[in-house]
């Protein structure tokens, strides 16, 4: 091979991968903005949050997990993907496991699977848990998940998808509020919606903590 055939494909200037990636991650963020604005229902909500979360990460599997009301366990309410039937309705405790970590501590947790046994349901593979932290409190955990034998998230997709949990706990939180509220703050929130995605600086508030 002489140095005019190397292959280039993997080869971009740094800005164009970083630009590409931002822009997956504002077209899933405007896609949820839209269902909010469109008065989705909650389920329909988070169900997108974790459908975007998927295709961003490349990954078969992706779900949301939420405490319940005394906050000492979190139940995986939506799942999507691969195996998702067999994982929704799960229950762990907040204490004994990677969920119940990246809840409490409001900070972004990779691992593999095979070091946290309350998720023996799951493929062994690396997976990586965000908070949906809306700011002033942390409503649950998105988690993807990626295939046996694949490689831990790379900072870069760590940082897109920790950004992309941020936007999407503030939405989700903006469209409760919003129906609490009724109609009449309508103007209100889809001001503050567009103000939530642009808001975010160019790197996360928060660290990720690394298990394997």
């Amino acid at each position: 091979m002489t140095g005019h055939d190397l292959p280039v494909s993997g080869w971009a200037p740094t800005g164009e991968i970083r630009g590409a990636e931002n822009g997956r991650r504002l077209d899933a963020s405007f896609d949820l903005m839209r269902a909010v604005l469109d008065g989705a229902a909650l389920p329909r909500l988070l169900i997108l949050v974790a459908e975007r979360a998927r295709a961003m990460a490349g990954v078969p599997l992706a779900f949301i997990a939420l405490p319940d009301e005394a906050a000492l366990t979190l139940r995986i309410d939506i799942a999507v993907g691969a195996g998702s039937d067999r994982i929704r309705g799960l229950t762990v405790r907040r204490g004994r496991s990677m969920l119940g970590r990246a809840f409490g501590s409001r900070r972004a947790l990779s691992a593999r699977i095979v070091a946290d046994q309350t998720l023996s349901a799951l493929p062994a593979g690396p997976i990586l848990i965000l908070p949906l932290d809306t700011g002033e409190a942390t409503r649950g955990v998105l988690a993807v998940l990626g295939r046996p034998g694949a490689q831990p998230f790379s900072p870069a997709a760590t940082r897109q998808l920790l950004l992309f949990a941020d936007t999407s706990a503030r939405l989700v939180q903006l469209a409760e509020d919003q129906r609490a509220s009724g109609p009449p703050a309508r103007a209100a929130a889809q001001v503050t919606a567009l103000r939530s995605l642009a808001a975010h600086p160019d790197v996360t508030r928060r660290g990720g903590d690394h298990h394997g």
